[in-house]
């Protein structure tokens, strides 16, 4: 592992950009960034938040990509935190300086299509980020437990230890026993849309999280199998099946359920498999680090994190 991102403590600057798709309301954007501030965060404001958006994309791609370079190299920036996901940043990874950013490793936090950049940085840049709460989760429908979590998380200087579950009993243990290994991965949609390309995840002896929103069940399955077909199941140790909100078919009596879908491929994998982690998008939500070690043991119901996501 390369070197790891400074711890994050209170007055640190945060770096917002938006690497991704436009807010859908501009007015909870200032309303977002006073909420880092109160968090004792200082904060500096990317152009791509308040630049001219083109059709759902926050800005330009090179407006876009210039904000992750800048931010990464800016000396005066702790950490990175996305302002929202929606969609974008497939198209800008490849106009990305990754020996900059693998030159100075921050804290780089965001989730749903953020994960296509946790999986570019760990590809080409080598050290963890945090699938997380982005700006706009810190206003409006906020989960407080959620968000005193998150907090707490992108401020640990050591290593999580047993992540925790409010409600064990949504957990399903899908196929037992206990492994270790990197944990990796994040929105499926994007973990499969980067498969054959540089940016994708690598699968090996890794756990593998996944979650997604929106998607019903035959999509959910059309991706799953491309994952099979990379072999990605047959390379990992385990994996981990986070939150999938919305995920649910139009017409149920024509389809499958999410649970069938999980179970024609996990349910046989030979490796630990656990479902329902309270992570991704919905509330309640677990921050994970990517890229760290961890501990699944899916017939306890447990993942813990062995290794530190920051340096010291």
């Amino acid at each position: 592992m390369s070197t790891l991102p400074r711890p994050l403590k209170t007055g640190a600057c945060i770096a917002v950009i938006a690497p991704s798709g436009s807010p859908e309301n501009e007015n909870h954007v200032e309303p977002a960034i006073q909420a880092l501030r109160d968090y004792g965060f200082r904060v500096q404001v990317g152009k791509s938040v308040h630049a001219e958006r083109v059709g759902y994309l926050a800005a330009t791609d090179e407006v876009r990509a210039a904000d992750v370079n800048a931010a990464f190299a800016d000396p005066d920036v702790d950490a990175i935190l996305c302002l929202k996901g929606g969609y974008g940043t497939p198209r800008i990874l490849d106009m990305l300086d990754y020996a900059r950013i693998r030159d100075n490793p921050k804290l780089f936090i965001g989730y749903s299509d953020i994960t296509a950049l946790h999986l570019a940085i760990a590809r080409h840049a080598g050290f963890p980020t945090m699938h997380g709460f982005m700006a706009l989760n810190l206003v409006g429908d906020r989960d407080e437990r959620s968000l005193q979590r998150w907090f707490e998380t992108i401020t640990a200087e050591g290593a999580l230890g047993v992540l925790p579950i409010d409600e064990p009993h949504a957990l399903t243990t899908l196929s037992p026993g206990a492994t270790e290994g990197r944990l990796t991965g994040g929105n499926l949609s994007l973990v499969s849309a980067l498969v054959g390309t540089s940016y994708a995840l690598d699968p090996r002896g890794a756990i593998l999280f996944l979650e997604d929103v929106g998607e019903e069940p035959y999509r959910v399955d059309r991706m799953l199998n491309q994952l099979r077909l990379a072999d990605y199941f047959e390379q990992c140790a385990g994996v981990v099946l986070g939150t999938w909100k919305g995920c649910t078919p139009e017409e149920p009596e024509r389809s499958m359920s999410l649970y069938q879908v999980f179970s024609d491929y996990f349910a046989r994998i030979g490796k630990p498999v656990l479902a329902g982690v309270p992570a991704g998008h919905g509330y309640p939500a677990l921050t994970i680090p990517l890229g760290v070690a961890a501990r699944l043991d899916a017939n306890q119901g447990m993942l813990e994190i062995l290794e530190s996501a920051v340096g010291t």
